[in-house]
């Protein structure tokens, strides 16, 4: 093998090694990131972060895992997901928020005052109507991440292990269409 192939071949293989870290925050303040590890301190317009933790990660997904007794289901029947994840999902929201989610219509979603602290659950099933795991959102305090509506997203798969947290791409970019991120459910298949 040539030099210029095997050189070529170590660039590609560094390449793919780095380049998806790229994205990935890096903890550059000098502590030893022990005090603060699970928090979030959101997302300044020019893409910083904050330096106080505004809301604890951990503490908003274990609340959020325990959506089927303390948040308000908002369909009678598990649905088909848009984004691929499940077969079918249910949604769960804050009790307190539980009627102007009702009231968000899917065809033409319109703005709603959505308070700091509600939850929103998609409660992923398979296609034997199984549970696999749930996608949420939380809505942290004003100025948390303004480009992704202060919403933080999760997704947590079925053994309850998190795989994807924070400020995620995907999330917002599929939610940012929606007015106030928000879909809401059709009204004939509500409880």
């Amino acid at each position: 093998m040539s030099f210029e192939r095997s050189s070529t071949r170590a660039l590609l293989l560094v390449s793919s090694v780095l380049l998806p870290l790229a994205g990935c925050p890096v903890d550059d303040d000098g502590d030893d990131g022990g005090d603060d590890a699970g928090a979030s301190t959101g997302m300044a317009d020019d893409g910083s972060t904050g330096e106080a933790a505004l809301f604890d990660e951990a503490e908003v997904i274990a609340a959020a895992a325990d959506y089927e007794t303390s948040l308000t289901k908002i369909n009678a029947e598990p649905f088909a997901s848009q984004h691929g994840l499940a077969a079918t999902v249910n949604v769960y929201v804050s009790s307190d928020v539980a009627d102007l989610y009702r009231g968000i219509d899917p065809d033409a979603p319109a703005e709603v005052a959505v308070p700091e602290g509600t939850l929103v659950v998609k409660e992923h099933l398979d296609g034997d109507g199984a549970f696999a795991g749930f996608t949420m959102m939380y809505r942290g305090p004003d100025g948390y991440d303004a480009a992704g509506g202060d919403w933080f997203w999760a997704l947590v798969n079925a053994e309850g292990a998190t795989q994807l947290s924070g400020s995620l791409g995907s999330c917002i970019g599929c939610h940012q269409p929606a007015s106030s991120f928000l879909f809401g459910v059709p009204a004939d298949n509500q409880l």
